[in-house]
């Protein structure tokens, strides 16, 4: 099969933009061809992709429907000529729709999230273009229940693959060679919890600042690392303001200042070392508000990092033991079971990494994707090498 990926931008903040390569470089290392098109011509990324056979294909909207990326990209469809198009990300979602029409070619959109309003501009597109899709491809049941609001789609034409990891190469990334407990917190015997998450209102900041409080003040051995930074605009087109997160952060640094443990607390900032930073941790929270499927929750349950998390989504399918999901959200009650989680890291890391075997490879992933790709392959009215 040959499928051709449309995606927003290619930064490191995202989850989408992580999941989206490695499914790529997974399903090229099956047989399939790749190509991911590009909204935006910052793409960080592009370095992951060195080598892996996945085409890459960037180009830069000036505007919020930009004609010229429409018929760019529609023409890229009708030379490549792929089986199936699937976007991810909002912008990519309108594009790919309108550039695939009258080509044949399938189109399924990406739910990565849930529990989100859109702005009235989004609902008009939307709304305008939804009859355009194929199919939607969730990567959470939560997620997938959200996207049966939107779309007016047979129940069979939604699909969850839950996002993946490749242990292996999750482990090699980690690999001890630079001592990050020293560099955040210098020597001595104590224990780090982290949160790795772009600051923003979803990630509920803070509740997360409270949350190392009351640890820190529970236990003076406890130090916390803050692992991400403000989502801001993107090169020459600029995001919607909602997504420039500048000023949500500014009152996050303010209350983090106000704190009385302030020193035993440290942002990392972005980072693109973030698995050998968990892997260094002794235990990573969560305080989304929603979330489609975390992927640092993944990568330190593959790394061996016991988890705790507020509740959304999937994650109580996710999780392997019921007290890990805190359902109120309370700093004492998030602060409480991270000190019962490290108790019993061992079973926790044992289970954790259990479940990520059993269901969250990247090669289980990838074969899932190509089901449900061919499921449009065979049913609709393009196949490789024949237009509609």
């Amino acid at each position: 099969m040959r499928i051709l990926f449309v995606i927003s931008e290619l930064s490191y903040l995202g989850g989408a933009q992580k999941q989206l390569v490695e499914l790529a470089r997974q399903l090229v290392h099956n047989g399939q061809e790749a190509a991911i098109y590009t909204l935006n011509r910052d793409v960080p990324r592009e370095r992951d992709l060195a080598g892996s056979g996945v085409l890459l294909l960037v180009d830069q909207k000036r505007s919020r429907l930009d004609p010229w990326v429409l018929w760019r990209l529609n023409r890229t469809i009708a030379r490549w000529r792929p089986d199936v198009v699937h976007s991810f990300l909002f912008d990519a979602d309108i594009y790919a729709r309108i550039a695939a029409m009258g080509t044949g070619v399938p189109v399924l959109s990406s739910e990565r999230n849930s529990g989100y309003s859109l702005s009235a501009v989004q609902r008009f597109a939307h709304r305008l273009t939804r009859r355009l899709v194929r199919g939607v491809v969730a990567n959470s049941y939560t997620g997938k229940a959200f996207a049966q609001a939107l779309f007016r789609l047979a129940p069979d034409e939604f699909h969850v693959v839950w996002n993946a990891v490749q242990p292996g190469e999750l482990e090699r990334q980690a690999a001890p060679d630079i001592d990050h407990r020293a560099e955040f917190f210098g020597a001595g015997d104590y224990r780090i919890a982290c949160l790795v998450g772009a600051i923003k209102p979803q990630k509920d900041y803070h509740l997360a600042l409270d949350t190392a409080a009351s640890l820190i003040r529970s236990d003076s051995r406890w130090r916390v690392l803050l692992i991400g930074d403000q989502l801001a605009p993107v090169n020459s087109y600029k995001r919607a303001e909602r997504t420039d997160t500048g000023s949500y952060k500014a009152a996050v640094l303010r209350h983090y200042e106000q704190l009385d443990v302030a020193d035993k607390i440290r942002f990392a900032w972005t980072r693109h070392d973030v698995p050998a930073i968990v892997a260094q941790c002794d235990l990573l929270y969560v305080t989304s508000v929603h979330e489609g499927f975390p992927n640092a929750v993944l990568e330190a349950m593959a790394l061996g990092v016991p988890v705790v998390s507020t509740e959304y989504s999937d994650i109580r399918r996710i999780l392997p033991f019921p007290e890990q999901v805190v359902a109120a959200r309370s700093a004492e009650a998030l602060a409480q079971e991270i000190v019962r989680a490290d108790a019993r890291r061992e079973i926790i890391v044992e289970r954790q990494k259990q479940w990520v075997r059993q269901h969250a490879t990247m090669d289980r992933a990838a074969a899932e994707l190509e089901r449900v790709y061919r499921r449009y392959v065979r049913g609709g009215a393009y196949a490789l090498g024949a237009s509609k």
